[in-house]
């Protein structure tokens, strides 16, 4: 089974074609070692995400830490796993200029998912990103298949009206649904209203032999439509006995009952994988509810792990794409603009010396080295909160034209960087001297490569505003309140709660205030006398 599995994803990697026509069925199974238990696991949100970006404290996620936790789980039950939707793309409108990575990553992402045993999948408004096509695409080339109870043309896409699992003494029934104002288009047309479908769906369930009042029958729900909606259809249908959401990102610990109904949600990205508990032989009073977080270490449960490898390959083969996107937007770009650029820390650092060096000294200085290290170095995605001015006229647009010459560029200048930060596991976990060191090399060196302007790294505007002519314009008046806020909402848009949870409460949507002020003064410049 291993020795298959390998061969299905070289052969894949080594093709031209975005789709394959077949797959290896043998290797999606999942073989159960104690059969009266089923982990009904689920995933949603994961924002085509196959791999941890590389730049928390304590990286989540990932194909391969996934692949070891359902190894984990099925040495006791069998996995059976769904997913609800936002899963293919990184939201619902993406830019021209990243069409072909984000398509390439989002039909490789299916491909994983179908590697990692997924049974049945309902889109969310994010999956539509690329349109219908595409979807209809997914569905016809991989062995996982798209739950759809409501929609409004049942020849629209291959898909599966409803499922029924049936295990010992137990009946699983399985409903999806995708609520229509999730979307901002045409695309609502496509879906009916849940609420006034449901009653028909369980019609149809009864004639399958479904029955509200048998213990060992259980109603459960994938929906796609979020938390209050899905709370709304709870009070509504009482015989609901589990709701499995998404789109909200309601990051729900313990399920969120409603009279005898239990809802769920999980986090983002793959982060967390939620996990109803389903003994075959008890009643559905004795099912249970876990949530799994996806550490890194979870990957070594399965050894050898075959998605590390798909991983690698991944990242190689985006980055080609990812070049050659920029390749084109860089020609279609004027050279010379005629637009003033922002002035870098070079700049800065001839007139505030004690503030360069205490800058230095921090990971913001060399934080594109983060991105280099994971060969995530051409993803316009990490490279915005990792760089000053991406897609600003003042700024640059493109990896390559983030460091501009005086001259003819220096052949060698990539190599050259990665030579001086190879081997730094986390820049985080380096002492200031070291940061410092590698900082001030690095500025040296751009000195003596002729560099005219170098955006990489999180400079000084990246947190403070500046005229455009200072320092002999100095006209932008701000309170010290103000400043802090505008500071503050910076570090935000890069800080994010999938970034920096620790910055967040436990909903991971509220702002630790103490938390956030403690960092900015940890990393405030000393003052200027």
């Amino acid at each position: 089974m291993k020795k298959t599995l390998w061969t299905f994803i070289f052969i894949f990697l080594a093709s031209c074609s975005n789709f394959i026509s077949s797959i290896d069925k043998e290797a999606a199974a999942t073989k159960s070692a104690t059969p009266k238990n089923l982990a009904l696991v689920f995933s949603h949100n994961i924002s085509g995400e196959t791999h941890p970006c590389g730049c928390r404290n304590f990286p989540l996620g990932g194909l391969p830490q996934v692949a070891g936790l359902f190894h984990k789980l099925s040495l006791d039950s069998e996995v059976f796993y769904v997913d609800t939707g936002d899963t293919f793309f990184p939201s619902s409108v993406i830019p021209p200029t990243m069409k072909d990575s984000l398509s390439f990553a989002a039909n490789n992402l299916a491909l994983g998912l179908d590697q990692l045993g997924l049974k049945y999948f309902v889109p969310g408004d994010q999956d539509f990103a690329q349109g219908l096509e595409f979807l209809k695409k997914i569905a016809n080339t991989r062995n996982f298949e798209f739950l759809l109870s409501n929609l409004a043309d049942e020849s629209l896409i291959k898909h599966k009206r409803f499922a029924i699992i049936e295990r010992n003494k137990s009946k699983i029934f399985l409903v999806g649904f995708v609520a229509p104002d999730v979307f901002n288009d045409k695309t609502a047309q496509l879906f009916t209203d849940i609420p006034t479908t449901l009653p028909q769906i369980i019609e149809e369930l009864k004639l399958s032999g479904y029955e509200a009042n048998n213990p060992f029958h259980r109603l459960i729900v994938l929906s796609h439509a979020g938390f209050d909606p899905d709370e709304a259809l709870a009070v509504k249908y009482p015989n609901i006995d589990w709701i499995i959401g998404a789109h909200s990102q309601s990051f729900l610990r313990f399920s969120r009952d409603v009279g005898a109904t239990k809802i769920v949600q999980t986090l983002s990205k793959n982060h967390y994988v939620g996990n109803i508990n389903i003994d075959t032989l008890a009643k559905k009073s004795s099912d249970t509810y876990i949530l799994h977080e996806i550490r890194d270490e979870l990957e070594k449960n399965l050894v050898p792990n075959p998605f590390r490898k798909f991983v690698d390959d991944h990242k190689s083969r985006i980055d080609a794409i990812q070049i050659q996107e920029q390749s084109r937007m860089s020609s279609e770009t004027t050279a010379n603009s005629p637009v003033k650029k922002f002035k870098t820390a070079t700049s800065c650092i001839e007139c505030h010396k004690a503030q360069g060096e205490f800058w230095q000294g921090t990971p913001h200085s060399i934080a594109y080295t983060t991105l280099m290290n994971v060969r995530e170095q051409n993803d316009l995605s990490c490279i915005k909160c990792h760089s000053l001015g991406l897609n600003d006229p003042k700024g640059f647009t493109t990896a390559k034209n983030m460091v501009s010459f005086k001259n003819r560029p220096v052949i060698d200048y990539w190599n050259k960087i990665h030579e001086m930060s190879s081997g730094i596991a986390s820049v985080r976990k380096l002492e200031s001297k070291q940061i410092r060191a590698i900082s001030k090399k690095w500025m040296e060196f751009d000195k003596t490569s002729a560099v005219k302007s170098n955006f990489t790294n999180v400079q000084c505007l990246n947190c403070h505003d500046q005229h455009d002519e200072h320092p002999f314009n100095s006209d932008m008046p701000q309170s010290h309140e103000q400043k802090l806020a505008r500071i503050k909402s910076k570090c935000l848009t890069c800080h994010t709660s999938d970034q920096s949870p620790e910055w967040y409460g436990k909903d991971l949507k509220s702002v630790n205030e103490k938390l956030v002020a403690h960092k900015m003064k940890k990393l405030s410049c000393p003052l200027i006398q």
